[in-house]
């Protein structure tokens, strides 16, 4: 579980010049929960619909196309840039309203490979980074899991058979090992069986 800043903990209370109408929605509309300048920074696709970085990493671990993200509301695809996911555009109007101690992102980097998505470390942090965000970088989380890449997304599960997949885990392994023990000793029997009853 990631923890994150305080001024997440709590609703964010809707700016007083900001009517239903025309406030941008401060959740996520996959996981529900509410943005922040870390892991669940708003991110707009192609189609201008805005999800969290997490849910759209954990998508793109899943997806058979590791180079696009497809909108889960309209279906259209945005290709991903070249530099990543975290470097799709983040939605500004949304991040507006957030509190002011939101409003500078973290730079993210999305280990796709590994399933992770990991706060970058500056080495010139001090000039990066103002006193109260360096403080509340400290309270949270600085890598979440996000899942493991689905196999044929990594371009090697479908030219595996079935029988070579299996036998990678090692209780899969360990099971037909065992069944193949099992049929010699069951094939076994049946020739000494034989041999017997012909005597």
């Amino acid at each position: 579980s990631v923890i994150i800043p305080s001024t997440d903990l709590h609703p964010i209370p809707l700016p007083t010049q900001c009517s239903e109408e025309n406030c941008p929605d401060l959740e996520c509309a996959i996981c529900f929960s509410q943005f922040n300048n870390v892991f669940r920074c708003p991110k707009m696709l192609q189609c201008k619909h805005t999800f969290c970085l997490e849910c759209l990493a954990r998508m793109n671990v899943k997806s058979a196309e590791p180079n696009a993200i497809q909108c889960p509301l309209c279906r259209s695809f945005t290709p991903l840039p070249s530099l990543g996911l975290p470097k799709l555009a983040t939605d500004s109007d949304v991040l507006s309203y957030l509190p002011a101690a939101m409003q500078r992102v973290y730079s993210i980097r999305f280990l796709r490979s590994k399933g992770k998505l990991e706060v970058k470390r500056s080495t010139d942090g001090q000039r990066r980074w103002p006193r109260q965000s360096l403080t509340s970088l400290r309270s949270i989380n600085r890598s979440l899991d996000v899942g493991i890449p689905s196999g044929s997304a990594e371009g090697h599960g479908q030219s595996r058979g079935t029988v070579c997949s299996l036998t990678s885990h090692p209780v899969c392994r360990a099971l037909l090992l065992t069944s193949v023990v099992m049929m010699m000793v069951l094939l076994t029997g049946v020739i000494i069986f034989l041999l017997t009853y012909h005597r």
